[in-house]
């Protein structure tokens, strides 16, 4: 018993030496790192260097575009034409309306339509059924003639129209003369004449000389047997020629 308590005691002895000299240890520690007044301070050299500053604007970058390179440029031919119809060139017509001497008056129109296209080198022009367009210039009836002569109309072209309506101006025109009661025989008499030359046409009188009979055709007084009126019929043919030439613009 004696020996137990013996060994128990230095047991003891040395448990609390023990502990004695692991408290002085860590004042030791303590009271060194509180002397050192660095101790525990983070050195600005051991701080890592701060990001660089972004812009506060976002720069949006665009991808160049690739200009294409330019090849040989291709120039397009016009798509219209100009083609001029020469004059004398003939117009082969027929007549939509009559017409007669008897009741037509100046101004009166006057419709025909093609019956053969026109053509102007290798290009129609004005094709078939396209429509002449004009007016009555002068009319003489026969009631109101004077003796041996019959009724007399002139005509005048002004225009045609293609059926896809192409139009052009033109100059072209007759004098349609009836047959009167001695030996005047009905003609036809190309050109647009009009007023005192168809009467010169008619009384075979120069131009000059029938301006001064077509004056005076108001108190004429007709003698003896009066002759025809002249009278165009519907779809009547006949052929004018152009007095002018005609410039027309055309598809190529």
């Amino acid at each position: 018993m004696t020996r137990f308590m013996s060994v128990s005691m230095i047991t003891l002895v040395m448990f609390l030496a023990l502990f004695a000299f692991g408290c002085s240890g860590q004042g030791d520690q303590v009271a060194s790192e509180s002397s050192d007044p660095d101790a525990g301070r983070v050195q600005e050299e051991d701080l890592p260097e701060p990001p660089p500053a972004q812009a506060s604007s976002t720069v949006t970058r665009q991808t160049p575009r690739k200009v294409p390179e330019e090849g040989p440029r291709t120039v397009s031919p016009p798509s219209t034409m100009t083609v001029t119809i020469p004059e004398g060139t003939t117009l082969s017509i027929s007549f939509v309306d009559p017409i007669t001497s008897e009741t037509a008056m100046v101004g009166d129109p006057v419709a025909a339509t093609l019956r053969q296209a026109v053509i102007a080198g290798d290009r129609v022009v004005f094709p078939a059924d396209s429509r002449v367009e004009g007016r009555v210039t002068d009319v003489k009836p026969a009631t109101k003639g004077f003796k041996d002569t019959g009724g007399a109309v002139a005509v005048s072209f002004e225009r045609i129209t293609s059926p896809s309506g192409r139009k052009a101006t033109i100059v072209a025109g007759f004098t349609k003369i009836a047959e009167g009661s001695g030996k005047k025989k009905a003609a036809i008499i190309g050109g647009s004449a009009a007023g005192g030359a168809l009467l010169g046409k008619v009384l075979d009188k120069d131009t000059a000389g029938a301006a001064v009979i077509g004056g005076a055709i108001g108190t004429a007084v007709a003698g003896g047997t009066k002759g025809k009126e002249a009278i165009i019929e519907p779809g009547e043919e006949m052929t004018v020629g152009l007095e002018a030439a005609v410039r027309v613009t055309i598809q190529r």
